[in-house]
């Protein structure tokens, strides 16, 4: 048995206990402390406020060092599958603790759920949930997973001393990545610094060659190569001059990536946004438009790219621009979580609302997740639909969240109903 059942059991009020009677659960906290705020139980014709701490046994209250926590000192009410063992506060206070009482066919239906091994667990029950029920839930858990990146994000601030245009330069460039080469581009963002850049912006051969050289791009030898050639030799000067270290050439990959991806192009157009835009954060936040944004990120790499995807290797020319697919995934992924963040952070919330239009307004995203989930039934008509669905699958469904899920917990009341 699982905690998160014992949680779903109380919060749902259905307990059979004749000792105390819920009258509210309270707020569930989804942090450190007591697992709830603010319930409110009748013991002994008495109603008590306060919170309520939920165990798998009693004893786990020592388990976790609850005995020796403050936070815990002010529980009104102690919940567990099995008593093992009397409980006392930090002051030596015994702590009301009962057996959690409850029909045992609720967690039958429990375990039914997650026996299931299908691609979700509710394969066979998702029918039954109704239209509003899957839309609304979409959308609030697309919140979540904008939320959960711009925490990601909110982290590189910390380690960047608050500074937002750096912050943005290495979140940006590691979207550039996308999936595949997100490490390396997040390490040559934190080796090569924005301001260095900066000093350099009415030179794009130079940005490159600072770029490429830091990529490690620059450590062959290519005499054939005349353009390469002075990338080298500039950045051997400019290497010296900021005594900057280059990242291992190794860890960008090549391998099942479609040229237009490559590494080498992705950073060929990064130095060209780099060099557009003396300020790229403060141009977006001045985006009031998602036509405003993607005119902003409309880039093409320079002459040489035209002919090549790697270094020392022509090709049939070709302009290689940020096509729709990469402004896409960098608006998703990248912008929109990290303008959500600035607005917490700034308190100026016409930036969230602009960022959740944005996400309604882009196109939905098509991908091996969105499609089994509309076979299943379920809507994928914008980017905020798409980023809820993936959302469910990868935090929910694979992590056999049932109970944490709206979807999961309205079929288990259904099957307890029936």
């Amino acid at each position: 048995m699982k905690e998160e059942f014992l949680h779903y059991i109380f919060e749902s009020q259905k307990l059979s206990n004749s000792e105390f009677e819920i009258i509210s659960s309270g707020q569930q906290n989804l942090d450190a402390g007591p697992d709830f705020f603010n319930a409110k139980i009748k013991i002994d014709n008495m109603v008590w406020v306060g919170n309520v701490e939920i165990h798998l046994r009693s004893s786990d209250w020592y388990k976790h060092s609850h005995h020796k926590d403050k936070a815990y000192d002010n529980i009104i009410l102690h919940l567990v599958a099995i008593d093992d063992k009397v409980i006392y506060s930090t002051e030596g206070k015994l702590i009301p603790t009962y057996e959690m009482k409850y029909d045992k066919r609720i967690y039958e239906s429990y375990e039914k759920l997650l026996s299931n091994n299908s691609w979700i667990h509710c394969d066979n029950e998702i029918k039954e949930i109704d239209q509003i029920t899957k839309l609304s839930y979409i959308e609030s858990l697309a919140i979540e997973r904008l939320q959960r990146k711009s925490n990601r994000f909110e982290e590189l601030l910390e380690f960047n001393n608050n500074h937002w245009e750096e912050t943005f330069y290495q979140a940006i460039s590691e979207g550039f990545g996308s999936k595949v080469n997100s490490i390396p581009f997040e390490l040559l963002s934190k080796n090569t610094p924005l301001t260095i850049l900066q000093k350099h912006r009415d030179n794009l051969f130079q940005i490159e060659a600072i770029l490429f050289g830091q990529a490690g791009f620059l450590n062959s030898a290519l005499p054939e190569d005349e353009y390469y050639a002075l990338l080298q030799k500039e950045y051997n000067y400019l290497k010296n001059k900021y005594h900057l270290e280059a990242i291992r050439t190794e860890l960008w990959k090549f391998s099942k990536v479609r040229p237009s991806n490559f590494p080498s192009v992705k950073i060929a157009l990064l130095a060209q946004l780099i060099q557009s835009h003396q300020s790229i954060l403060s141009k977006i936040l001045d985006c009031k438009t998602l036509s405003d944004l993607n005119k902003l990120l409309d880039v093409s790499a320079s002459s040489y790219w035209e002919t090549h995807y790697k270094f020392g290797k022509i090709s049939h020319k070709r302009k290689k621009r940020l096509g729709k697919i990469s402004k896409q995934h960098l608006i998703i992924n990248t912008i929109v979580p990290f303008l959500y963040l600035y607005s917490r952070k700034t308190l100026k919330t016409h930036i969230k609302e602009r960022c959740l239009e944005w996400l309604e307004d882009l196109e939905e995203e098509t991908n091996n997740i969105t499609n089994r989930w509309i076979n299943r039934g379920f809507e994928n008509n914008n980017a905020m639909q798409s980023q809820g669905l993936i959302e469910l699958k990868n935090e929910k469904c694979n992590k056999h969240k049932c109970i944490d899920c709206r979807i999961g917990h309205k079929i288990l009341t259904l099957a307890w109903n029936d």
